[in-house]
């Protein structure tokens, strides 16, 4: 749990951790989305297969790092779990009188109030679990990032196994816990200011120009270089 002191605090706790579930998101899907792209135009990637395959580790490394940082179990630092247990121990930031005075330039307030802005023990008590060490995916994450990325684990490099065997982590695993972060980053962010956070970067797709460009321009130079018959 964080200490905080009112719901301007916890504003700001809730704006910092949505950065890092946002960003996570938005990196792996970029770097899914450049896969297709590069499946589509293989012309553009014989030009530059080292950048854009360093470009693809890139992106999925940064996915990655911002899910550590968003189910971290430090005690002392913002994640998922602090988060929540924060909403656990200040529920009252969540009473109807407190909810009204946040959004009290909202012209819909009224019957966004309506609606119970409460939230559930039992499903938050569920929450808090999924974004502990106890839940088997995020163990996964925890011991991977101990092991293999903030420290290199010796004594496991050095055994006869495939180093991080047994402690990698799955596309799946990954795309688990993207959901899963941003489904809970949303339910409570909904009950708090009626508003959630788009995974959807604007101009995420501009990188289709690049393609597009450099395939016609290769082409072009292809025509011009071939022998006339």
């Amino acid at each position: 749990m964080i200490a905080i002191k009112d719901s301007g605090d916890f504003e700001r706790l809730l704006k910092a951790l949505s950065d890092d579930v946002v960003d996570a998101h938005i990196h792996y899907q970029l770097r899914q989305d450049l896969i297709q792209a590069i499946d589509k135009h293989p012309l553009v990637v014989q030009q530059s297969n080292v950048f854009w395959t360093f470009t693809l580790q890139a992106h999925l490394n940064s996915s990655v790092y911002a899910l550590f940082r968003a189910y971290d179990q430090d005690t002392k630092s913002l994640h998922l779990r602090s988060w929540l247990t924060t909403i656990q121990a200040n529920l009252r930031l969540f009473d109807e009188a407190a909810f009204r005075e946040r959004l009290k330039d909202n012209p819909h307030v009224a019957s966004l109030a309506k609606d119970s802005r409460k939230p559930d023990a039992a499903l938050l008590a569920g929450d808090i679990a999924s974004c502990s060490r106890s839940d088997p995916i995020v163990k996964r994450l925890v011991t991977y990032r101990g092991s293999r990325i903030a420290h290199r684990n010796a004594k496991l490099l050095m055994t006869a196994k495939v180093a991080g065997e047994g402690e990698g982590l799955t596309f799946e695993d990954v795309q688990l816990l993207l959901e899963r972060a941003i489904t809970i980053l949303n339910r409570y962010s909904y009950l708090f200011s009626a508003s959630s956070y788009s995974t959807k970067a604007v101009g995420r797709d501009d990188y289709e120009y690049i393609f597009e460009a450099v395939e016609e321009k290769v082409e072009l130079a292809r025509r011009q270089w071939m022998p006339q018959t």
